[in-house]
């Protein structure tokens, strides 16, 4: 038996929509209703009569045992009603990705005990997904990789991710990936004119690379990345979206790859906000006179201004004249703290 609001039909939605507004309906819990043109909405621990009273003076207050919705398939709201609060719902839906036919969970601590009904929700929900795993520790420093911890579903963290038009075989244990960054690479993609020489630093599993080439056939790019799974994994994904002349994957630190190359480059990618700014003075070096930067950072809240300022050091230490043309916020990191990409012209 759980507390219920009594209230005439026509003020019916004016009520749910209130409660709505409040968190205080039951969202769970079908709508009841009477012959004598009354509807019966389930109300949450938390609902505060006397507020409710004051806003509809006619209404009644009843304890009714209201059924249970039952959840909709493709709702994963609706299947983790009853396994979470509301407001645990609605921090969860927020952390996770889905990565080909893997779903990957940022499960708070408090909710730990709830995996595996967290799990078995969204494979219900989402029939294509084959593989639900969770968070586990932090992300490696150098190769950016996310231990993660399967809880449901096939042994396995390897797949097919399809973005932007391409194919992506990504090895989640072996080599980072993000599909957060998508829109991103899109843009960026979409930027690239006609005959433009393109290096992606720490290029991974060639996502960017891929992204470009597919947008513009009619340039060149070097993906460079440390990882040997990564560069395996970038010259499979080349090899399977046929971009073999467009694309060249190098396996090695960039700041060794690059005098070998012997080129300057027309536009220059860094997607690696951990290590960019040791990077930057490099880029610098190798970036043709009118050629573009795209630089993804940390910055922390209302600090932008100051991270032009450090790159036009950076910039002047190292010899070039730069102007900063686009600056975007691209999500957020931490408490205050938000990754931005700032698109550098160099003259």
């Amino acid at each position: 038996m759980a507390l219920t609001l009594k209230v005439k039909k026509e003020f019916a939605q004016q009520a749910k929509e209130f409660l709505k507004e409040k968190g205080w309906l039951d969202k769970s819990r079908i709508l009841g209703s009477t012959p004598d043109r009354y509807v019966i909405l389930a109300l949450t621990e938390s609902a505060k009569q006397s507020a409710i009273s004051k806003k509809f003076p006619t209404a009644k207050f009843e304890h009714k045992s209201l059924p249970l919705l039952p959840p909709r398939i493709g709702n994963l709201k609706d299947l983790l009603r009853g396994i979470l609060k509301e407001k645990e719902i609605d921090e969860l839906i927020k952390s996770y990705d889905v990565v080909g036919d893997i779903c990957i969970l940022d499960i708070p601590k408090k909710l730990e005990k709830h995996e595996l009904a967290i799990g078995h929700a969204i494979k219900r929900a989402y029939q294509y997904i084959k593989v639900v795993a969770r968070k586990s520790g932090n992300r490696t420093k150098t190769l950016r990789i996310m231990p993660l911890k399967i809880i449901t579903g096939e042994k396995r963290l390897n797949t097919i991710h399809k973005e932007n038009g391409v194919f992506i075989k990504v090895d989640l244990l072996r080599a980072y990936f993000s599909p957060r960054a998508s829109g991103e690479r899109a843009r960026i993609a979409r930027l690239v004119k006609r005959e433009e020489k393109v290096l992606v630093m720490f290029g991974g599993t060639a996502p960017s690379a891929l992204a470009i080439a597919k947008s513009q056939p009619d340039c060149r790019i070097w993906t460079v990345d440390l990882n040997e799974d990564a560069h395996r994994l970038a010259a499979e994904n080349v090899r399977i979206n046929r971009f073999g002349h467009i694309i060249t994957p190098l396996l090695g630190d960039v700041r060794d790859v690059l005098p070998k190359l012997n080129l300057r480059f027309d536009r220059i990618v860094m997607p690696f906000p951990e290590e960019n700014w040791d990077y930057l003075g490099l880029a610098l070096r190798y970036v043709e006179a009118g050629g573009i930067i795209h630089f993804l950072v940390f910055v922390r809240e209302g600090e932008v201004e100051k991270t032009k300022e450090r790159i036009l050091k950076i910039a002047e230490k190292a010899g070039r004249k730069v102007k900063i043309k686009d600056v975007r916020l691209f999500g957020s990191y931490a408490p205050r703290v938000n990754r931005y990409v700032f698109d550098v012209e160099v003259k």
